[in-house]
């Protein structure tokens, strides 16, 4: 087989967990390494993993093409840590997970015009006061809060609602713990609806003393809480003892103000069972039925299990932060940062997209499915 195109770069060349390894230190495609490789897969449920292992240059192009004729995807190619000169190839079997229930994005788009963004979000800080194990960007109470300045959020806000953009999402790190939150709350809104991301715990006090008038005021913002689960515990496992509780006391809160709450649960696929659970939960509190987000934990950033999710795998949704644009706001990785100044508009990024855009489907290997963070 011979190769087509450029390999894949997911996560940096991370390592990633395995279901099955294929090592072989002389094969090659021609000399019987696919034949090994389409066996060891034969056994895998759709989404798992084949690490392959060799020194032979021509393994990553060949599992390219591999990926195109197959639609078993090439993750990523590591080096091996302890064997110089070889590398490992991830190969994940068939399409990930396909059947989560997530918020109803319409028909499946089948143009680059349909594919293009019409939803901006900004991360705004990466300081947060919890550290939860499966951060899809790493944030946490000690890291850099690279806060993305307050004139530039402005900014960019007009120029998506001068652009036609439907929606600003506002996501971090914590957004809370910004002191200027509710000015930008009320700048944005302004000129577009906003969804605020946030883990409610902070929403007492003085910090809301300041959101509330803005909430009551009938603002177009939609608060989007996380809540992995109906009870404590699978929710405090990853996220912190007591900010279950902490959560909902905030959902209250905001329900109690008349405040549009969107509940957005992320779900290793062990715990789908979670999923009816979290409905009871959000029938009772009174979240409405579409807004209710239901998804799996990405194999990025913290996290250490998960979805592996590259750049050919979701349809883009404009991002931006304090360093840049990126593709999706998923994850902050490199491959996923789109090769333009930090400072640059937002017209700009979008044609950065749509290059890219085209690049991918040209791949014909390019999932671009709708991975729903809010």
């Amino acid at each position: 087989m011979k190769p087509t195109t450029a390999v894949p770069s997911y996560g940096a060349g991370r390592p990633l967990p395995s279901h099955a390894v294929v090592e072989d230190r002389r094969a090659d495609f021609d000399s019987g390494l696919l034949i090994r490789i389409q066996a060891a897969l034969l056994p895998l449920r759709d989404g798992q993993i084949l690490r392959v292992a060799s020194p032979m240059d021509s393994v990553a192009a060949d599992l390219r093409t591999f990926e195109i004729a197959t639609g078993h995807a090439l993750l990523t190619v590591a080096p091996d840590p302890l064997r110089p000169g070889w590398r490992f190839h991830y190969v994940r079997k068939g399409r990930a997970r396909t059947e989560w229930p997530a918020a109803d994005h319409g028909p499946t788009p089948t143009t680059i015009g349909e594919l293009m963004p019409r939803r901006l979000w900004l991360y705004t800080n990466y300081d947060c006061n919890l550290k939860c194990d499966y951060c899809c960007v790493v944030a946490g109470p000690r890291v850099d809060p690279r806060r993305l300045a307050a004139e530039r959020i402005r900014t960019l806000a007009d120029e998506a609602a001068e652009a036609g953009f439907d929606r600003v999402f506002l996501t971090g790190g914590e957004p809370v713990l910004r002191p200027d939150l509710p000015e930008l709350i009320e700048y944005i809104t302004d000129r577009l609806p906003l969804t605020l991301l946030t883990n409610a715990m902070l929403l007492r006090g003085p910090r809301w003393e300041r959101l509330r008038p803005l909430v009551e005021g009938g603002r177009p913002v939609a608060f989007q809480v996380s809540l992995d689960s109906a009870k404590p515990d699978a929710h405090d496992a990853h996220r912190g003892i007591g900010s279950h509780a902490r959560a909902l006391e905030g959902v209250r809160t905001l329900l109690g103000v008349g405040a549009r709450v969107r509940l957005a649960a992320s779900l290793p696929e062990s715990d789908l069972d979670e999923i009816p659970r979290l409905h009871e939960l959000a029938d009772e509190l009174g979240i409405a039925s579409g807004d209710r987000i239901f998804r799996p934990i990405a194999l990025r950033g913290a996290a250490s299990a998960g979805e592996p999710i590259r750049v050919e795998d979701v349809a883009p949704e404009l991002t931006c932060d304090a360093d840049g644009w990126f593709w999706h706001p998923v994850s902050n990785d490199p491959d996923m940062r789109l090769s333009i100044p930090a400072s640059a508009p937002l017209a700009d990024a979008m044609v950065a997209i749509r290059a890219r855009l085209e690049d991918l489907i040209a791949m014909r290997s390019a999932r671009l499915d709708r991975f729903t963070c809010g």
